[in-house]
């Protein structure tokens, strides 16, 4: 999953959206439940990374601006966990906490 680090990185990756789907993740390293999210996103990667999707990963703790400033760009309130599918610069689906599962990304992003 590419690091999303920095405010181009997020511009970056909400300009890729217009291209392909993007899933971005925002993961907390100080939190079990992140941590489970984090493992099933791995699997997702592993199984729709070579599909024209594409990842990236915000550390929330780590690289808080980019975080608050992705739920500010994009009009979605923060969490952590948190994924949002991203297509053409918008938010096309997103879930948090115990609701980041595989069987729900692959319903998202084989529609």
């Amino acid at each position: 999953m590419k690091a999303v680090s920095s405010l181009g990185n997020l511009q970056e990756a909400i300009d890729l959206s217009s291209q392909q789907i993007v899933v971005l993740f925002k993961h907390s390293t100080r939190c079990p439940i992140s941590a489970q999210a984090d493992e099933e996103m791995a699997k997702v990667e592993e199984d729709y990374g070579n599909k024209g999707v594409g990842f990236g990963r915000i550390l929330v703790v780590e690289n808080r601006d980019v975080s608050l400033a992705c739920a500010e760009k994009l009009g979605i309130k923060h969490e952590s966990p948190q994924v949002l599918v991203l297509k053409n610069g918008e938010v096309a689906w997103h879930d948090s906490h115990n609701a980041i599962r595989y069987d729900k990304l692959e319903s998202v992003l084989t529609m």
